[in-house]
């Protein structure tokens, strides 16, 4: 049964920055590293909106093959009702999960870009609230040991929806204020995907485990 089991994949690579060094003289050499340091900073930038997404998306793509070995187990499950209830409330809240995945990065750019967001901000807290619902079902159901790492989830997914509320809600583009908090709202996104990914883990030695307890069924 354990053939083909899905092993989370989530982490961010560090955010690559360059410090101009000093000695510089002229006019035309002060432009020049003027110029230098904007395009550093942009990079910058640009590698940590990469790093968020490819954490999120990561997560996501682990959460989804371990939540297709999940749906195998319905099969073999229907002998133990508890067994099925806790399938149904993990398989819930990753499938949870994954709807708010898919909708944190239409919701970063348009805060980024400063288009017109007020579909998606709806969205993105119908998703949050279907993750607080699913996670309901395992608090009833566990099993009891993934109970405080789906907790972990759910916290962390509930700081990046404020995060990026914060940042919405700054009021001006240039403010710097503003590009704190879209440096904040990053890496509380990189926090939840790892946190996605550890509880990935420990679903699917969860399911391992308790395969082996109830004997393959095939």
């Amino acid at each position: 049964m354990d053939e083909g089991m899905a092993t989370a994949v989530a982490g961010a690579a560090g955010l690559v920055g360059a410090v101009l060094g000093g000695g510089i003289s002229g006019w035309f050499t002060r432009k020049a590293a003027d110029k230098g340091a904007a395009a550093t900073a942009q990079a910058a930038r640009d590698t940590g909106d990469r790093t968020v997404q490819a954490a999120i998306e990561g997560a996501a793509k682990a959460g989804f093959e371990a939540t297709r070995q999940l749906e195998l187990q319905r099969q073999h499950a229907q002998r133990d009702w508890l067994f099925q209830r806790r399938v149904d409330a993990l398989v819930g809240f990753m499938e949870a999960y994954d709807a708010f995945a898919r909708l944190s990065p239409a919701y970063y750019h348009a805060i980024e870009n400063d288009t017109d967001r007020h579909d998606v901000r709806a969205a993105i807290g119908a998703a949050q609230l279907g993750v607080t619902q699913a996670h309901f079902r395992i608090l009833a159901f566990g099993p009891e040991h993934l109970r405080d790492p789906s907790g972990a989830v759910r916290e962390a997914l509930e700081d990046y929806t404020d995060a990026l509320s914060d940042w919405d809600r700054a009021e001006e583009r240039s403010h710097p204020a503003r590009d704190r908090l879209r440096v904040r709202a990053r890496d509380v996104g990189v926090v939840m995907a790892q946190k996605h990914s550890e509880f990935i883990d420990e679903v699917t030695t969860y399911i391992c485990s308790a395969e082996a307890a109830r004997g393959s069924t095939g």
